[in-house]
């Protein structure tokens, strides 16, 4: 399994890189009933990254609230 790096951009401006655990990985699947190489939806893109913003406890938020403050979520490119 290789690891995700998320970059999100808040609505604030506030940037978080992230870099997802295998117990988010598994959780997302578990929540989608998918495997990630299925993650193609902006939602999917979103749960993952609050799965692992909420694991390194940068938030408290439910996923419905959270979502209100995000302005952008991308897959980093590892190579940049």
């Amino acid at each position: 399994m290789n690891q995700i790096t998320l970059r999100i951009v808040l609505s604030d401006g506030t940037i978080l890189d992230v870099t997802t655990s295998a117990g988010d990985i598994v959780k997302w699947e578990e929540h989608f009933d998918l495997g990630v190489d299925k993650l193609e939806k902006v939602t999917h893109l979103l749960y993952l990254a609050w799965l692992s913003v909420k694991r390194l406890q940068k938030t408290s938020d439910s996923f419905e609230s959270w979502i209100e403050l995000v302005g952008n979520v991308e897959v980093s490119d590892p190579k940049a």
